[in-house]
């Protein structure tokens, strides 16, 4: 996208990945005033989670390819992002981008990520490297797993499309885009928080914390003389 500017017609063949980004961010402003999504939010919201949870699923099912599929829908995905991003960051609209896309993104990936782990779980049962087991014992013994992995994607995944319909689609004026980054920040923060003490007994989830509270105490404390 930065050294080609004719690989967009081929990277973001959709929609708003064809226009100029200059022109994208002022017809959402523009548009934004008038709340197009006024009395269709709900609708809007439940299309978005039901097309994230079925590419998540797609995503996982892909395992049964020993992973080889899962592995080539999550490269095609972030191909995607990669050529947008560099789009609206050549064209010095960054600002509009991380306010568009951090309060919903930064749920919304983590959770195809999750989808694209718990396909390589299945992968791995598949494949059985090493394993004694058979195949129907590696499979029982991942069921556990797979099953609170599609869960947890799902429930992420929920929460995006929430997100993305009350919130990400609505700009500047209507809503400062320094405001959607620091919630976008917040939300990722809090995700961060939740994998790193997820399954942790109370003693481990406070030898995780301990340094966190340490550092915010001291950022927090006068300097001494």
């Amino acid at each position: 996208m930065s050294i080609d500017p004719e690989a967009k017609g081929a990277l973001l063949p959709f929609g708003h990945g064809q226009m100029d980004p200059a022109e994208r961010v002022k017809e959402a402003e523009e548009s934004g005033r008038e709340d197009q999504l006024s009395g269709h939010r709900q609708q809007f919201a439940a299309g978005l989670m039901e097309h994230n949870i079925r590419v998540g699923l797609l995503t996982l099912s892909l395992g049964i390819s020993w992973g080889l599929g899962s592995a080539i829908l999550l490269f095609y995905n972030g191909v995607i992002l990669g050529g947008l991003c560099t789009d609206y960051l050549v064209a010095g609209q960054g600002k509009f981008l991380a306010g568009w896309l951090l309060p919903h993104g930064v749920i919304e990936i983590p959770a195809i990520l999750i989808a694209g782990q718990a396909a390589f779980v299945l992968a791995g049962a598949l494949i059985g490297w090493g394993a004694r087991a058979g195949l129907r014992e590696r499979f029982r013994a991942v069921t556990g797993d797979l099953f609170a992995l599609t869960a947890g994607f799902a429930a992420l995944l929920v929460w995006a499309g929430l997100v993305e319909s009350f919130l990400s689609q609505y700009h500047e004026p209507v809503i400062s885009y320094n405001l959607k980054i620091s919630f976008g920040l917040f939300e990722l923060l809090g995700l961060i928080l939740f994998l790193a003490l997820a399954g942790r007994t109370r003693e481990q989830a406070e030898s995780v914390l301990r340094p966190v509270v340490h550092a915010a105490k001291g950022a927090g404390s006068p300097p001494r003389k």
